[in-house]
Parts: structure tokens; C-alpha cells; sequence
């Protein structure tokens, strides 16, 4: 399942980055700045539609028709009734924003809730079922579909709107992709009960928590573009879109993975703290790979985006620091839902709608978006100590052994920024910036073994070398990657 949701990503990343370089352009600046509203508005209605359902059925214990059944029948209810709400809306939120064109593409947006929401439960039903690479394939041939129709449309007719069309065509093919799925490939237990109450019950705890975390994110971006303008929100976009592509398939790819992983041991009643600590220290190499974002991203995006787009550049490394906490703040929502914490989550997330709010009364008379995009960071740095020290407290995991792999991931991931940075001033460009981190890295590959990160790659046996026999450890149990 990792490698089919890893290797799908890759393909994602690729087609996003060329998605993006094309249409920046060809459309104005402000046109991403209203798009980028949009999405983020559609985003609150999307989580009330999808309603956690999908993330119900990766962690359901067994795999049943009463529980695809219901699940399908919420999804379907919800979706209707959150495309019916932002079609009616967006007149009101154009107006909330001064930003007439918001409401052509929140009605495209919205179309996407019409089947989005029951695609997603079918996708995970097939995952839950051992099948990752008939969904993935389902997933990246929306994605193709939706980026190609979108181009063609802003090519002929050159409107902005066009942008809108990508989402909904992606989920309508998604859609049909899996409906054929799985009708032919998912063998499902009989069972007479229908779990709809405990699964509404379910499903409505990790909407309210998504609408949480969804605020969280998206409240710098609002405050900014109402106070800004739309051409400060387009820079916001695009210096966002190059850490959000990487970062929304990690985070992604580390819950399908991890999450069915962690139900299945809690329902044998297998311990969680080896696994718990091995998706913690993966997520935290993110500081190291998002550093390397940090040192050759201003390049890459000056490369990518063509001239007019030096704001968005310079917003690049703070962008790279916020993706970074979102893995590792992500991780640990998930290792809390896996062992049933409600309470922890919620607290966590609180501090961190604290932390924002705070952050942003005092960015309000800033005219540059920067310490807008600080307060995200902050937030999600203390929501995340809030975290570990829960863990410490209820032996969960070793909270310390978790910092200090944070504190070594993130000291490589900051050398590698500096000396991308430095390479890029001083050789020029993305060429200098590989220069300058090349050594870096090199270092970082003979001494890998000291990242902890490569230590429980090692130990759940990813870096197994096919054939080869590994001894176990009688006392740490070794889940399956």
C-alpha cells in the first residue's frame, strides 16, 4: 500500500508542477488570488460533505456491506446538500471578499460535491480491501482529465474561471473510475446490522475536528486576501502551491498507510507504541526534505513560474517551515484518532486556533503577507508541542525520543536551506542551489544512519533488500510497512 501511494504521488507531483508552470502563464495574477479563496472557502462545505466517511472505512475494523452501505448513503445525502449550499453562497461570499469573480468559481467548485464525496468512501473501500493501486490509478486519471480539460478551456476562451473546471471534472471521472472498481472487485462480509448511528456518530466527531483544522489553516490566507487584496493572495497561492503539492501526497500517503496499519493492531489488541514512534520519526524527516524546498524552492519557483512572480518567491521558505509542521502536526492527529484520543485532539487543536488568532490581531497592521504566514507556523509549532507533551504524560510513546529526532531532522534541514539559498545568490539559480547542497546532502548519506527517520526505515525492515532474512527482536514487535 505505501509504495502504490507514494509512487502514485510522484505522478501527481509531476503533473501539478506542470499544471501550474503552464497556467501561471497564461492567467493574471488576481486570478489566482480569487481561485485561491475559492478553494478554501469550498473546503469547509467539502469537509461537512465527505463528512470523515472515507476515514471511517480506512479504520473500520471489518470491511462490511452495512458499513459501505451506510457510508455510501451519508456521503451521497451530505454531498447534495453542500453543493446546493455553495451555489447559494457565493453571491454573498464575493461580496465578503470584493472579489466579483469568486462566484463563478465557487458554483464550478461546488459541482464537485454532486459525486466527490461518495468517490472518496468507494476509493477507500478499496484500499481497505487491498486494493491501493486500482484507486490510485482512479485518482491520477481524474487528475489528468480535469488538468487537461481546465487547459484547454483557458486556452480557447481565456477566462480566469476556467481554473474552476479542474476539481469537478477530476471528480467525476474519479467517481465513474470507482464506481466500475467496485462493483467488480470488492468482496464484502454479510452482516445484518446497519451501523449508520454509530457511523454518523463517528463521522460527525471527525468533521467538527476537520472544520477545526481547516480554520486553523486557511484563517492567515482569509485575513490576508480581505486585507491585501487579491494580488497578495495570488503570490500567496502560488509560493504555497510548491510546498502544498509535496506535502498534501505525504500527508496522504501516510494516512492510508499508516491509519489501517494502527487499526489493525488496536483490533488485535497489539501495542501501538513501536508504530507509533516509527510514524512519528517519519513525518519528521519532513524538516529535512522540506529544508532542501527551503534552499532550491525560491529557484525552482522563479524557474517554474516564469518572470512577474519574485513576491511569491520570497515567501518560499516560510512556506517550507509551515509544510514541515503540518507532517509532523498531521502524524500526530492521526496516531490520536487511531488510539481513540477525542480529547487530545481537540485540545491540541484548540492551542493551535489560539495561537493563530493571536498571531493574527497582531499581523492586522502589517502590509505584507509574511507575518500573516508566521502565525500558521506558530500555531502549528505549539498545537504540536501541546501533542507531545499529552504523549509524555499518558506513555504513549517516548515523547523525548520524538523531540530529539525533530531537533535532528530539522538542524539537516536547515543547513540544506542556507546553503541552497546561498548557492542560488551567489552561483545563480537552481543550478548553484543543487550546488551549493550537494555536499550537504552527500554528508547526510554517510551519515544517515544517525537520522532517526532512516533508523525506523531499518527497523520495520522498508530498506530489506528483497530475499534477504532479517532477525526480529523477540521484545519489539515489527509491524508490516
Amino acid at each position: 500500500m505505501l509504495s502504490w501511494s507514494y509512487g502514485g504521488a510522484a505522478v501527481a507531483v509531476v503533473l501539478q508542477l506542470g499544471y501550474t508552470a503552464w497556467t501561471a502563464r497564461v492567467a493574471p495574477h488576481s486570478a489566482f488570488g480569487a481561485y485561491a479563496i475559492a478553494l478554501t472557502v469550498t473546503q469547509l462545505p467539502g469537509l461537512i460533505a465527505t463528512a470523515g466517511l472515507a476515514t471511517c472505512v480506512l479504520r473500520a475494523e471489518r470491511l462490511s456491506r452495512a458499513l459501505l452501505r451506510s457510508a455510501l448513503r451519508l456521503s451521497m445525502l451530505t454531498g447534495v446538500a453542500c453543493w446546493v449550499v455553495v451555489e447559494v453562497a457565493a453571491p454573498w461570499c464575493a461580496v465578503l471578499w470584493d472579489m466579483p469573480e469568486l462566484t463563478v468559481l465557487l458554483r464550478l467548485l461546488g459541482c464537485q460535491y454532486l459525486v466527490a464525496p461518495t468517490g472518496c468512501v468507494l476509493l477507500a473501500a478499496l484500499r481497505r480491501a487491498g486494493l491501493p493501486g486500482y484507486a490510485t490509478v482512479a485518482e491520477l486519471t481524474g487528475q489528468v482529465a480535469g488538468c487537461v480539460v481546465a487547459a484547454v478551456v483557458l486556452t480557447r476562451t481565456g477566462s480566469p474561471a476556467a481554473l474552476g473546471l479542474a476539481l469537478p471534472v477530476a471528480a467525476f471521472i474519479t467517481f465513474g473510475i470507482s464506481v466500475s472498481g467496485s462493483a467488480a472487485k470488492l468482496v464484502l462480509a454479510r452482516d445484518s446490522g446497519a451501523p449508520s448511528g454509530s457511523l454518523l456518530g463517528l463521522s460527525g466527531f471527525l468533521t467538527g475536528f476537520a472544520l477545526l483544522r481547516t480554520l486553523g489553516a486557511s484563517a492567515p490566507l482569509w485575513v490576508a486576501g480581505r486585507l491585501l487584496g487579491p494580488g497578495t493572495a495570488g503570490l500567496w497561492s502560488r509560493a504555497q502551491m510548491l510546498s502544498d503539492v509535496p506535502v498534501n501526497i505525504l500527508l496522504r500517503g501516510l494516512n492510508q498507510a499508516a491509519v489501517p496499519l494502527l487499526a489493525d493492531r488496536r483490533s488485535q489488541g497489539l501495542p501501538l507504541t513501536r508504530p507509533a514512534q516509527h510514524l512519528l520519526y517519519a513525518a519528521s524527516a519532513g524538516f529535512v526534505a522540506f529544508g532542501a524546498l527551503a534552499g532550491a524552492g525560491p529557484a525552482a519557483l522563479t524557474l517554474l513560474l516564469g518572470p512577474g512572480w519574485e513576491g511569491a518567491v520570497a515567501l518560499v521558505p516560510a512556506f517550507a517551515a509551515w509544510a514541515a509542521l503540518q507532517v509532523v502536526y498531521a502524524a500526530g492527529c492521526s496516531l490520536d484518532l487511531a488510539r481513540g484520543a477525542r480529547r487530545d485532539l481537540i485540545r491540541a487543536q484548540l492551542v493551535l486556533l489560539v495561537v493563530t488568532g493571536v498571531g493574527l490581531i497582531g499581523a492586522v497592521g502589517w502590509r505584507e503577507p509574511l507575518p500573516f504566514i508566521v502565525t500558521g507556523v506558530a500555531g502549528l509549532a505549539v498545537g504540536h508541542v501541546a501533542q507531545l507533551v499529552r504523549w509524555h504524560r499518558t506513555d504513549t510513546l517516548d515523547a523525548g525520543g520524538v523531540g530529539r529526532a525533530h531537533l535532528t531532522h530539522f538542524a539537516a534541514g536547515a543547513i540544506l536551506a542556507v546553503a541552497g539559498n546561498w548557492g542560488d545568490r551567489a552561483l545563480g539559480g537552481l543550478p548553484g542551489a543543487v550546488l551549493a547542497m550537494s555536499p550537504v546532502l552527500l554528508g547526510g548519506l554517510l551519515l544517515r544512519g544517525r537520522l532517526p527517520a532512516y533508523q525506523a526505515a531499518a527497523e520495520i525492515g522498508l530498506l530489506r533488500r528483497p530475499g534477504r532474512r532479517v532477525k526480529q527482536s523477540a521484545t519489539v514487535p515489527v509491524p508490516r510497512p
